[in-house]
């Protein structure tokens, strides 16, 4: 396994990697070139996107976590766990000091805590349902 940050993939791969773990392909959206992120980890496989995470920031104070994804064939092998680990490690190393991320599934909740996140009350409102 190689973990690399900013790494270069193709919007299908991670298409490819969303729709592995259930989650809609939004391959028309991954290919816009306004589409961008403060920091991307990504974890290769030989050449195969098998995980991911990205950062959105305001490069000072604030970073949110989202996407973070292992595909199902390399899932409970600590993939994720280091994900985690490397992207707060560097987003403390650049003075970050306020990390949000937010969880769909509430049985993740025990996990996050393992790095220390604790729950916090937040609203979430999708402008623009039925994309692909």
């Amino acid at each position: 396994m190689r973990y690399e940050f900013d790494a270069s993939f193709s919007a299908s791969a991670l298409a490819d990697l969303r729709q592995a773990v259930g989650w809609n392909r939004m391959e028309r959206d991954l290919a816009d070139n306004r589409l961008c992120n403060t920091l991307t980890l990504c974890c290769f496989d030989g050449e195969k996107l098998i995980g991911y995470a990205a950062v959105i920031s305001n490069g000072i104070t604030d970073a949110y976590i989202q996407d973070v994804m292992v595909h199902p064939d390399h899932q409970h092998q600590g993939i994720g766990r280091e994900l985690i680990r490397l992207m707060l490690n560097r987003l403390r190393d650049d003075g970050i000091y306020m990390v949000s991320l937010i969880y769909g599934d509430k049985s993740l909740q025990e996990y996050y805590e393992t790095f220390g996140f604790t729950t916090m009350l937040c609203g979430q409102l999708e402008l623009r349902p039925g994309r692909d």
